[in-house]
């Protein structure tokens, strides 16, 4: 016969152990001191935190208002969920290999990055830190969490593709091609003035137009072509004894006339030389099924419910922005369980234990709390941008 060893309850006035004493109306085990007649009942904390947690998650991700959480404006729910603010969502490190993985870094307030890092087939949370900028070494210590896929789908940032080299130099590099036709209007506008400025923006604005090794050779040999008609375009100089008026003339005794459109050129030319504009059409990767080409499914999946968490619930201190942001991405990872990083509770009655904090203190006045939870405050903002100016 298999026996269940249970630690006895004591008398909190004597310390006598208890005898079980029926149940209450609402079902709750009754004890009872046999020395001092005392009778009492003990609360299950764990199933109380597991509520509660549930009750802190609905609010904070579904949007909802804190008076619409209890019967006493939001008053009684803030008491019973304020330790859920301590829990720090972390992923459990996993060895298994992803095919594809696009990262990005999302800004915030208070001058942190969130960088974070999804699988592209199923748009599922591998991992994800906290930086001042997209630097080299913060994207290397997220890879370094990562076992190296097959193709990483990044914006292009110089500070992401250093440290893929490093960390996966076996990884291939997929360019977003939405971000290069982004680029691509940072430099000519959408409206070039120019006609070789016209033309090359509309061979950029055929990349997402491609869809096979073919299409992708032939984009190639179009801006080939564009290329060899206006080669002599592109070389034309502007030296500064010719034009004093213009601000580089007190710096650079000449520049490329059409600078601009030389710039975009060598973009779209480098990127296919290497290789970067068109890997997922390359069939030794097609074999193990499709490449995405931009990196849509995480502006759109993680980083976009991130910043409409923090709209909604506009206000929030540096530290709960912080915390709302990283619990937002642990809930769209594979297997999210929340439950399992409520802290132990401590003696007979459950008294809460704090969480351990190990954050990083990378970020500006991460400790001295820039924005206190002030309602009255006109500099209370959205999560993103603090308000400047007049408000009346």
């Amino acid at each position: 016969m298999r026996t269940k060893s249970r630690k006895a309850r004591r008398c909190p006035v004597c310390g006598t152990p208890m005898k079980k004493n029926g149940r209450t109306a609402a079902g709750s085990q009754r004890w009872k001191c046999g020395v001092c007649r005392m009778g009492t009942t003990v609360r299950r904390d764990d199933l109380r935190r597991v509520a509660q947690l549930d009750e802190f998650l609905a609010w904070l991700l579904d949007g909802r208002f804190q008076s619409d959480m209890d019967t006493s404006g939001g008053r009684t729910f803030r008491n019973h969920t304020s330790w859920c603010w301590d829990i720090v969502p972390r992923m459990r490190a996993t060895p298994s290999r992803h095919r594809t993985v696009m990262t990005d870094g999302t800004y915030m307030s208070h001058g942190w990055c969130l960088l974070i890092a999804i699988d592209g087939v199923t748009g599922e949370t591998i991992a994800w830190g906290w930086c001042s900028h997209e630097s080299t070494a913060a994207y290397l210590d997220l890879f370094s969490r990562i076992p190296a896929p097959d193709v990483l789908i990044s914006d292009g940032l110089r500070g992401v593709e250093k440290a893929c080299a490093r960390a996966w130099p076996e990884t291939r590099i997929q360019r977003c091609l939405v971000h290069v036709q982004r680029n691509t209007r940072a430099d000519l506008t959408s409206r070039p003035r120019l006609q070789a400025g016209k033309e090359l923006k509309r061979l950029s604005d055929a990349l997402t137009k491609v869809r096979d090794a073919g299409q992708a050779a032939a984009w190639g040999g179009a801006l080939n072509d564009w290329y060899r008609k206006w080669k002599g375009f592109l070389e034309e100089r502007t030296h500064a004894r010719d034009d004093p008026s213009n601000p580089k003339a007190t710096r650079q005794e000449w520049w490329w006339t059409h600078g601009d459109v030389r710039r975009c050129y060598r973009r779209l030319e480098r990127l296919f030389r290497e290789g970067r504009l068109f890997t997922f059409c390359d069939p030794a990767l097609l074999g193990k099924g499709p490449v995405e080409r931009n990196t849509n499914r995480l502006e759109g999946g993680v980083n976009s419910l991130i910043k409409r968490t923090l709209a909604r619930h506009h206000g929030l201190t540096e530290e709960h922005m912080r915390r709302a942001a990283e619990w937002v991405c642990y809930m769209k990872s594979e297997s999210p369980d929340p439950h399992t990083l409520i802290p132990d509770a401590g003696g007979e009655h459950g008294t809460d234990a704090p969480a351990v904090q190990d954050e990083p203190k990378t970020g500006s006045n991460y400790d001295n709390g820039i924005q206190s939870y002030n309602r009255d405050d006109p500099a209370v903002e959205t999560g993103f941008h603090i308000r400047k100016g007049h408000v009346g």
